[in-house]
């Protein structure tokens, strides 16, 4: 009798061993499940150091919604715009949204889904970003609006840098630049061809990203804004010490 105890008390333990296993590995799956969710569209390391395409790249447009003379739908939006500053992206997306359904203007909507595309990106919900930008830039073409338009450029390039498509955020930046041009934004012009030719590094055309680096470093020494100078130069070493390497290679 004493031994069917011990074989049944052994019995007992070694399953309860084996649920409190499987139990940890279920747990061990679903971590590892969420992870590779979080991942699927976390923004791409560029090839340069471990900077990330992160939100704060992204261009800011609010369209006059501060001022608008909706009183209801200024102060919504600018209780978004807390939220969005305190980093409650998805809060704040809820407020932006409800401001859509405001009747917003054409130059207001454009506003409304570039700042909300901008907290999607920020909350890692890239393709929801990305449909926001780009119907911001449809709305701001039909619209005449070159200033959301030239702020839906810019992000949209961000996104397409984000999953490493070269090619599509080098022509957002193009076209980016143009409208930098025609609206005379010249701080904003050097600030783009800096990131295009980033781009092009990060493609692995170091004659155009030299090319861009170069044209940016000239409006800012022009501009005498010394940290952005700076900022510039080590780029342009940097590209000009990549190629010396490759010709060493050859």
């Amino acid at each position: 009798m004493r031994t069917v105890i011990i074989v049944l008390f052994i019995s007992l333990v070694l399953v309860s061993i084996v649920a409190v296993v499987a139990m940890v590995a279920s747990l061990v799956g679903r971590i590892r499940r969420a992870r590779s969710r979080t991942d699927r569209f976390r923004p791409g390391r560029n090839n340069i150091g471990e900077q990330m395409w992160n939100h704060r790249m992204l261009a800011e447009y609010h369209g006059g919604l501060k001022e608008a003379t909706d009183r209801r739908l200024g102060l919504m939006f600018k209780k978004g715009l807390a939220l969005k500053n305190k980093g409650k992206f998805w809060l704040a997306i809820g407020a932006f949204e409800r401001c859509l359904k405001e009747n917003p203007t054409p130059r207001q909507h454009a506003a409304l889904l570039v700042t909300a595309g901008n907290c999607y990106y920020a909350a890692n919900d890239l393709p929801s970003a990305k449909e926001h930008f780009h119907k911001a830039g449809l709305i701001s073409m039909e619209s005449n609006d070159d200033n959301a338009h030239l702020s839906s450029l810019i992000n949209l390039g961000i996104v397409s840098a984000a999953h490493n498509r070269w090619e599509e955020a080098i022509a957002h930046y193009h076209q980016a630049i143009g409208l930098d041009q025609k609206l005379g934004h010249i701080p904003g012009e050097a600030i783009d061809l800096n990131t295009l030719g980033l781009l092009y590094e990060n493609k692995g055309d170091l004659e155009a990203a030299l090319t861009h680096y170069t044209a940016s470093y000239l409006v800012f020494e022009k501009l005498g804004d010394a940290e952005k100078v700076r900022l510039v130069e080590n780029n342009v070493q940097r590209v000009r010490s990549i190629g010396s390497e490759r010709k060493a290679e050859r």
